[in-house]
């Protein structure tokens, strides 16, 4: 018997033809019950929702994740205090969840005993971006093993004979990125964005997600037609830094609104 689909494919296929938002935020940052907040806000116009795992050595993140992530770091945030958020936000009637995090949070936190606390949570897909889909593969098979979505990143520097083997470990959706370098504003080389989801469509029949550098709604605009989700963190991280005292949902939100209506 076939297997059902991931709660993130039967989200993509709801919204076939569209492109949707996908907002990323870290958990912990300014609080816990500050995300859990924000989730439940964000989730009317998600397609799903990426959680950073507090992390001291985010080689992929840029300035502002950075702090976003040493801040929980500091409070102490780490995969159960995630894991307990993804519950409680599933008990709540959330969406799809995916976690973007390391291998080291996940191998020092047990491979097995995260593999299910994930599953048991209520996660449904992995960003592990440091990880190369074709090493440690006992890691890949308890992913699969769960049920996890196991999402890979193509950089506009990814040939074409590393494509397949970077498709072949997808399942979810791909993460296209806009440009090489780290998350956030700023530089990296961009290439064609149009021609490499091309290239990836050509390969697969996952959706295909664009992130890096996606902030404004005028970027969000011009991924109409080319990719299924726009990906946006370092945006909503800024719109936290600027007071993370008051206004942030309100804050985030309203963001969230802009990039939706451009997406629309």
């Amino acid at each position: 018997m076939q297997a059902p689909p991931s709660r993130i494919s039967a989200a993509f296929e709801a919204h076939a033809g569209r492109t949707r938002l996908i907002p990323y935020l870290t958990a912990g940052y300014p609080s816990l019950d500050v995300t859990f907040e924000l989730m439940r806000a964000l989730q009317p116009r998600s397609l799903a929702i990426e959680i950073g795992v507090p992390f001291s050595d985010p080689i992929a993140d840029g300035p502002d994740i950075q702090r976003a992530l040493e801040w929980s770091v500091s409070r102490r945030v780490g995969l159960d205090q995630v894991l307990d958020l993804v519950t409680r936000y599933r008990a709540a009637g959330g969406g799809p969840v995916i976690l973007m995090t390391y291998a080291n949070p996940v191998l020092r936190h047990g491979l097995e005993r995260f593999a299910a606390g994930a599953r048991d949570a209520g996660v449904d897909g992995l960003i592990v971006s440091d990880l190369p889909p074709d090493e440690e593969p006992a890691t890949w098979g308890a992913f699969d093993a769960a049920g996890l979505d196991t999402i890979q990143l193509v950089a506009p520097t990814t040939p074409a004979a590393r494509l397949d083997a970077v498709l072949a470990r997808s399942r979810g959706f791909v993460y296209c990125l806009a440009r090489t370098g780290v998350t956030g504003a700023g530089g990296g080389y961009a290439g064609v964005l149009e021609e490499r989801v091309r290239d990836i469509r050509a390969k697969t029949r996952l959706p295909v997600g664009v992130g890096f550098g996606i902030s404004t709604p005028e970027h969000a605009r011009a991924l109409r037609g080319v990719a299924d989700a726009a990906i946006v963190g370092a945006a909503m991280i800024r719109e936290i830094t600027r007071d993370p005292e008051r206004g942030v949902v309100e804050r985030v939100s309203a963001l969230a609104r802009e990039l939706a209506a451009a997406l629309d």
